[in-house]
């Protein structure tokens, strides 16, 4: 059995490492779902040994996971088997968080591969733009569902670019000091051309890392960040000539690198744009909240929700450019017009049982780090279909699988 566990695991990172680097193109891969599987196979088969932890997060969790299979059984005879199964797993993939109680006594070995994994994404990052952009050649490589492999979604891009920053914080000196000031240049590069594509990985970004910088009371976390913020105009001046030297046409949303539409980009997250496609797109996103919030809050709907299986675009009378949407880009929304207010205000609790410890000044080292990292995805969650589907799903509750069994310690 350990040998078995000890192949899973190293199956698990490998995974991990390719939906990190390379996201939506390996979404069709279903591996994760493989994951999936074989992990609650040998939950059942090691339930004897394995240490589980019960306390309201978890129990809440199993409960939202409990949920979810009796409403593939509310709609199967309405809807498609495939498309419930699909919406159901915006919980199910919560099972990875107990399965990630199988590797307790793995942590440290699960600690490095993240640490390897996060150290050369901005690397991988910036590779990605100048081939998805300047190599056309891999617009045509779609191996995995017709997607190209190198499409990424720039919000989930600026969720792992924070990631990378912390931990880039955490193991500073244990990297070379040439490694450091190229990591930081690129960490920077990437962020300018992330700003230029996504205003969820802006803010994900930015109030994550200014969480992360406030609430942290170790001496030398300290230090290092306020060595980062001494150089930063340094790298700034680096880095600026060779972003405003990028030339690339605009992708489908009518964005292009550039400080304008950085510029438009931060006056569309404060309401005050004067980019029409930016518009448009706040718009757009708004009247779907409003409808949703509208009918949610009416019988029957405010019990039971819509349920699963059903397009909500459609269902909705929501026109939209892209066929493939079927959930609004909220995924708390989603909650709420699938599942009724009730299990919307559930799930509210829960995150508040995750957040709550931040923000009351609880966390330090690895906790600390950690529930950044979660605000980060919920934030993006918030303006994006990104923990409905595996690209985001899979990290998010590893890192809360990890954030239950990590102890509170310091990494130095």
């Amino acid at each position: 059995m350990e040998i078995v566990k000890n192949l899973y695991l190293k199956a698990y990172l490998l995974v991990m490492t390719l939906y990190v680097f390379l996201n939506k193109g390996v979404a069709y891969t279903y591996l994760v779902e493989a994951l999936w599987l074989i992990g609650i196979l040998l939950l059942l088969m090691d339930r004897k040994k394995v240490e589980l932890i019960w306390n309201k997060t978890t129990k809440l969790l199993l409960f939202f996971i409990a949920i979810g299979f009796i409403y593939i059984i509310r709609g199967f005879t309405k809807y498609d088997t495939i498309d419930l199964i699909r919406d159901s797993f915006m919980f199910q993939y919560g099972w990875f968080v107990f399965i990630l109680f199988l590797f307790k006594d793995k942590t440290a070995q699960i600690w490095e591969t993240l640490f390897f994994i996060y150290k050369w994404f901005p690397f991988v990052a910036l590779l990605n733009f100048i081939l998805q952009y300047f190599v056309p050649f891999f617009e045509t490589v779609a191996p995995f569902g017709g997607i190209p492999i190198l499409l990424y979604k720039n919000g989930d891009m600026g969720v792992q670019l924070l990631i990378s920053t912390l931990l880039l914080l955490f193991t500073f000196e244990k990297n070379s000091f040439k490694l450091r000031v190229l990591l930081s240049l690129v960490i920077a590069l990437d962020f300018l051309i992330l700003a230029s594509y996504s205003r969820s990985g802006i803010v994900a970004f930015l109030a994550s890392l200014v969480c992360f910088i406030y609430f942290n009371k170790d001496m030398q976390l300290q230090s290092r960040v306020r060595l980062l913020i001494k150089y930063l105009p340094v790298i700034l001046l680096i880095v600026t000539p060779i972003y405003i030297n990028i030339k690339v046409s605009e992708n489908f949303q009518g964005r292009s690198v550039g400080f304008e539409q950085i510029k438009n980009n931060f006056s569309s997250i404060v309401g005050g744009t004067t980019d029409a496609t930016s518009e448009d797109n706040v718009v757009w996103r708004l009247v779907w909240w409003a409808k949703i919030i509208d009918y949610s809050f009416s019988s029957p709907n405010f019990f039971i929700g819509k349920g699963l299986g059903m397009n909500l675009a459609t269902d909705d009378d929501i026109i939209t450019l892209d066929d493939s949407l079927r959930s609004p880009h909220n995924f708390h929304l989603n909650i709420m017009s699938r599942f009724g207010v009730l299990l919307f205000m559930i799930w509210t609790y829960f995150l508040i049982q995750i957040i709550k410890p931040l923000f009351k000044k609880q966390l330090q080292g690895r906790r600390l780090l950690i529930g950044c990292i979660l605000l980060a995805f919920l934030i993006n969650a918030s303006f994006d279909v990104f923990l409905e589907g595996p690209m985001g799903a899979f990290p998010f509750w590893t890192w809360l699988g990890l954030y239950l069994i990590s102890e509170d310690e310091v990494l130095v």
